[in-house]
């Protein structure tokens, strides 16, 4: 873990000043909860991130001065000069593992992948530098390249400061014994572009689920305004049919019913 401090210092930098140890993670100068009070700051505070080293402005007055240029977002250096509202200090590192590379906003585009790719392999076409990041994805998802490795670029990838080129670099070198036709990099092709093509084939529903009626409570109740009718016409055009045909009554049915219960109940 990064250890980070700050060296403060009046308005003259050369001067020797008090050393603040800043705490993992996150620390916050200024602001009104500031970890350190920074007179005149108001609503407005900066970040200092330990791990990587970072530091980021939020408000909406000026903006922190690092080594002499306006930051609203700089990584920070060992030796860095941050001037902020009369504050003026001295960044300070040590330990941790080398600070991770930004990815640049146009990391997608074919100009910078390409750039990317000549730059690394002296050359190399476009499939050797997607193939090397796809190598290198399934390198960490068999844990194949080293552990700590793994790990870090996971968190970069967490807080947003992945590089794919710098991070395909790193889990292949870290995994050497990793031949190029390995047969558990082949096999994991092979299944991946299974699932990547059933994938489409999987999100379809299938007949069964598309007609299956809805659980709910408004499906139950028009289920049954349908139901309740339906049984009635039944009911009735049997009675007619009954009626009509056979000439038979449902009431004197009935009657006959009725009759037969008092009969017996008088027996006994």
């Amino acid at each position: 873990m990064t250890r980070a401090w700050l060296t403060l210092a009046g308005g003259d930098a050369s001067a020797s000043g008090a050393r603040s140890e800043l705490k993992p993670g996150l620390t916050m100068l200024g602001g009104v909860r500031g970890d350190i009070p920074v007179p005149g700051s108001g609503g407005d505070c900066v970040h200092l991130w330990s791990d990587p080293p970072k530091l980021i402005f939020v408000g909406a007055g000026d903006p922190p001065r690092v080594n002499g240029h306006v930051a609203m977002e700089e990584p920070l250096h060992h030796g860095d000069r941050i001037e902020w509202r009369g504050l003026v200090a001295t960044f300070g590192c040590a330990g941790g593992p080398p600070p991770l590379q930004e990815l640049p906003t146009d990391w997608h585009s074919p100009e910078s992948v390409a750039q990317q790719s000549v730059s690394a392999d002296g050359g190399a076409s476009h499939g050797d530098t997607e193939w090397r990041w796809l190598k290198a994805g399934i390198a960490a998802e068999l844990a194949l390249a080293d552990r700590d490795v793994i790990k870090r670029w996971q968190g970069a990838a967490t807080r947003g400061e992945f590089n794919a080129e710098a991070a395909s670099k790193e889990l292949l070198a870290s995994a050497p014994e990793l031949a190029e036709r390995d047969p558990r990099l082949t096999e994991r092709c092979s299944r991946l572009m299974r699932e990547l093509l059933m994938s489409s084939v999987s999100k379809r529903p299938t007949r069964q689920e598309s007609t299956k009626p809805g659980r709910g409570g408004c499906g139950f109740f028009l289920g049954q305004l349908i139901i309740l009718p339906l049984v009635a016409l039944i009911v009735f055009a049997g009675m007619l049919v009954a009626r009509t045909r056979f000439g038979q009554s449902i009431d004197a049915l009935l009657d006959r019913i009725v009759d037969e219960i008092f009969r017996i109940k008088e027996m006994f």
